[in-house]
């Protein structure tokens, strides 16, 4: 009788507690798919797929993570501190740290997104990202959330950008592009660009605020280091208004002649807004990177493009940083297709003075993944390429012309931007003497190139960020200079597996493609002089090297555009 009481009650103990089990496994359970239905629009920008054959998209993805972090930071720095500082007023005399960390913070990110890893890291990566539910990481997660929140400022933006362009009269933000636009219509109306240019006329024309222009140290602004205030500016301005010459601000044309020869044909339609041209290098820009990119990626890239903030500005403003890391990019792209990357090198450098710092990484990365000649033949080019559409206005005034595109190192600039004289704003550092930031520059470009040295085998796209990096040590260090950086840098990882000169070499250099063996011997039982002997040798080489760079040439003709691996394979042999 007692063992049937027990069991009867152990029997409505079970009964009793099932129900109360269940529905804490049920709520459990809904809590993780609601949880995993709450992330997973997430496995658009990280691939479910952690097998091994996967790891080079997870590892992709990995690093489009660090350039939304950089992007992040950019952006943030494009936040006038005038709509913040006034309520941290312990902030102002420190204000210049804020846009050093911002981009230091971004450098930094950009290095961790293309550092090489060593086989340890890359093993324990391949581990964690094989274990169950790590993909992806926490922080991962909040960085993405981040970015997205950031795009959403770059389509308010982008928006601006597209009514400044094809809705609003001119307005350039930027003294560059409004001095280059006055070159363009100078240059209709046959007139020199770089002798009639005068700041006067181009203030009368467009409206600009003054604060807009590029102060020179002579004049009313001589013997003082610390920039300008708007006040200066309106003041100093008004006054050479009304003497018709302003000493004070720059005037010359300071870019080499391909930067505003790419307005005359705006000019010649009676178009004075000239900001659709910098918004469609843009729009080409992200629909090269679309084109480019894994499939995998290209969420990434709709979203990144969108989170630019900072190169969306630039955009906006007309800055010709925009057009001219294009034209860089495009020379990295068509690396191995040796004319075309040399021709768009050529025309970076005919564009703006900031494509010189990519000179040597171009050598270095040509001269490692070819051979020195290689490099040679391709800087020869490009510097043709430049010579050729500066010769004109060379010959026209030899003088105005170097002056102009020398003048953003010979003339007296104020220090400024958002480097190590950012600090110099603050009680942490002085004002040094420009040849301390000059050695500083040269310093940081020694160590970028022996650093490209011996990582351009692997990584070819660190040198967009390699290159930028001196002007974070210079006398004047704006942001435009490494806003361009990320998203290109981005592209140039997200890559596929580009159409290549080496593929088609290997089809040209086959023995069956050409009708001479290069392991042939050359009269090696014939009884003969050593002398005649190497005549014969020499002239047997050079048929060679010109049949093969005829069948290069040949198969050149099908490659000329950007394509992608799923176009159409390489011809058979014959």
């Amino acid at each position: 009788m007692r063992e049937n009481t027990e069991q009867v009650i152990e029997r409505e103990v079970s009964e009793t507690s099932l129900p109360e089990e269940a529905p804490l496994t049920q709520i459990t359970r809904s809590e993780k798919e609601h949880d995993k239905n709450t992330w997973q629009w997430m496995r658009h920008f990280f691939t479910e797929d952690t097998s091994p054959d996967n790891r080079p998209i997870i590892e992709l993805q990995r690093r489009a993570t660090w350039i939304g972090v950089a992007l992040i930071l950019q952006a943030l720095n494009e936040i006038p501190r005038k709509y913040y500082i006034p309520y941290v007023p312990f902030l102002k005399p420190w204000s210049g740290i804020i846009p050093f960390v911002l981009v230091l913070g971004s450098l930094v990110a950009m290095w961790m997104a293309f550092r090489t890893t060593t086989f340890k890291q890359q093993a324990r990566r391949s581990h964690s990202s094989s274990l169950p539910n790590t993909r992806p990481r926490r922080w991962q997660r909040i960085i993405l959330v981040c970015v997205v929140l950031t795009s959403i400022a770059g389509i308010v933006v982008l928006g601006r950008t597209v009514a400044l362009s094809f809705f609003m009269p001119p307005e350039y933000s930027n003294d560059g592009t409004s001095l280059d636009t006055n070159a363009a219509i100078l240059l209709v109306q046959g007139h020199n660009p770089y002798t009639d240019s005068n700041i006067i006329n181009v203030v009368r024309e467009f409206p600009i605020e003054a604060y807009w222009t590029t102060p020179l140290r002579v004049g009313q602004f001589a013997n003082r280091l610390e920039y300008p205030s708007a006040s200066d500016f309106r003041s100093v301005l008004a006054t050479d208004l009304k003497a018709g010459f302003a000493p004070e601000f720059e005037s010359k044309v300071s870019y080499p002649a391909f930067s505003f020869l790419t307005l005359v044909p705006f000019i010649w339609l009676n178009i004075y807004n000239v900001l659709a041209f910098y918004l469609l290098c843009y729009i080409v820009l992200v629909a090269i990177a679309w084109k480019i990119a894994r499939p995998e990626l290209r969420p990434w890239v709709l979203l990144l493009s969108l989170a630019n903030v900072s190169m969306l500005i630039s955009a906006s403003s007309g800055n010709l940083d925009v057009f001219n890391i294009l034209l860089v990019l495009l020379a990295w792209l068509l690396r191995e297709r040796g004319w075309w990357s040399a021709i768009f090198l050529g025309l970076a450098l005919s564009s703006k003075q900031l494509s010189w710092f990519f000179v040597p990484f171009y050598a270095i990365m040509i001269w490692r993944q070819y051979n020195f000649m290689e490099a040679v033949r391709r800087l020869t080019v490009a510097g043709v390429v430049a010579l050729l559409i500066n010769l004109p206005f060379i010959l026209w005034n030899p003088h105005a012309w170097i002056a102009g595109v020398m003048a953003p190192i010979a003339d007296p600039m104020f220090p400024m931007g958002v480097g190590l004289i950012s600090l110099s704003t603050t009680p942490l550092l002085p004002i040094f003497q420009p040849m301390v930031y000059d050695v500083l520059e040269l310093g940081a470009m020694f160590v970028a190139l022996i650093w490209y040295w011996r990582i351009c085998k692997e990584r070819p796209e660190a040198a967009i960020v390699l290159a930028v990096i001196p002007l974070f040590f210079a006398w004047r260090s704006l942001s435009s200079y490494f806003n361009c950086a990320a998203f290109t840098l981005f592209m140039l990882m997200a890559v596929r597996t580009f159409p290549a000169k080496r593929r088609h070499t290997r089809q040209i250099m086959d023995r069956s493609m050409l009708w001479f063996d290069h392991n042939e011997p050359m009269m090696s039982e014939v009884p003969t002089s050593v002398g005649v002997r190497v005549a014969f040798q020499g002239l047997y080489y050079c048929r060679n090297w010109a049949t093969t760079k005829l069948a290069l040439i040949r198969q050149s003709f099908s490659s000329m555009a950007i394509s992608s691996p799923e176009s159409t394979p390489p011809p058979p042999r014959r």
